[in-house]
């Protein structure tokens, strides 16, 4: 992807895609590029190129996180850092008191930084020296893995049971009125907890009959604002195991509503759910059987399966919801 014929780093080519993606202005996609660099950094041998890659992994560490939701790229990133760490670690400085060493504290600017990485032949010795390197590659994987914890594994939510269990059954209207709190451009993290308690209790086998589609529906309110909110790739796919508890078979044979299932605005859909649930201080009506219809449960639960793949970076299309 970026090498040239002679098996050296295409350093323009590469910075280039580097400054698009810590400037939010990708040309390439910024999982394909950043898993580039994580095998790439992983195999590099010392020298020029070595601290190029290694200033990149800096450079785009923070963004990685934000905009790439594909766990493995990650991962790699990850372990690509903890082999520079030690391999440059293990060599330690060849020539103390000879040269400078940046300060790693002071390299704030990921522009700047994606800038050094191309022009990494003709930095002074000290941005070349092991030490500095490692302490570089240390840094980039403190980030990386605090990052990916917060982003790719979902906080536990067994505390919630004090808040929407009563009497054993799932609280749907308490549930419903927080998971509502999502607003566009506004994460909620009590919201989120509570969308991923509601497909957390589908999963477990501990949701009762009765309350299946209310918290199947709440998943899907939830997993339609994902990209709204920016919810943690991990937490999305919770929601995805959810809705794929959902048999899709109906879609393939008829069901007594020639007339369509409901189709509401996404901003109401929890609304409806409460009325279904039996709380019906909306004032809404809501046809039980067309909501419980096993057709309907599919079209939903594969639109929602479609749309957060998209969201995940999965092979399968995103569609508008």
């Amino acid at each position: 992807m970026y090498l040239k014929d002679d098996g050296t780093l295409d350093r323009a080519g590469l910075t280039r895609d580097l400054l698009g993606i810590v400037t939010d202005r990708p040309g390439r996609d910024p999982a394909a590029v950043l898993g580039w660099l994580a095998v790439r950094a992983r195999a590099a041998p010392p020298g020029p190129d070595g601290t190029a890659l290694t200033l990149a992994m800096a450079a785009t560490a923070c963004y990685a996180l934000w905009r790439v939701r594909r766990v493995a790229v990650i991962d790699a990133l990850v372990e690509a850092a903890e082999r520079a760490a030690a391999v440059y670690g293990a060599r330690g400085c060849a020539a103390p008191g000879a040269h400078l060493h940046p300060d790693v504290a002071a390299l704030g600017d990921h522009e700047e930084i994606a800038r050094m990485a191309g022009r990494a032949g003709a930095l002074d010795a000290g941005w070349h020296c092991p030490r500095f390197l490692a302490a570089l590659a240390a840094d980039t994987l403190t980030l990386l893995g605090n990052g990916r914890r917060a982003r790719f594994e979902p906080p536990d939510t067994a505390d919630l049971d004090a808040f929407f269990l009563v009497g054993g059954r799932a609280d749907i209207e308490q549930l419903t009125l927080t998971v509502e709190r999502h607003r566009p451009g506004g994460p909620n993290d009590l919201a989120e907890q509570a969308a991923l308690w509601a497909a957390r209790r589908l999963l477990g086998g501990r949701a009762l009959p009765e309350e299946r589609v209310p918290l199947f529906l709440t998943v899907c309110f939830a997993a339609q604002h994902c990209h709204w909110c920016a919810t943690p790739p991990g937490m999305v796919a919770v929601y995805r195991d959810a809705l794929a508890t959902i048999d899709l078979a109906p879609l393939g044979g008829p069901c007594p509503h020639p007339h369509g299932h409901p189709d509401v605005p996404p901003r109401t859909l929890l609304r409806y759910v409460r009325a279904l649930a039996g709380f019906g201080g909306d004032g809404l009506r809501v046809d039980a059987d067309a909501w419980h219809c096993p057709r309907h449960l599919a079209e939903r639960a594969g639109r929602m399966l479609a749309y957060t793949a998209g969201y995940l970076g999965l092979d399968e299309p995103r569609q508008k919801v």
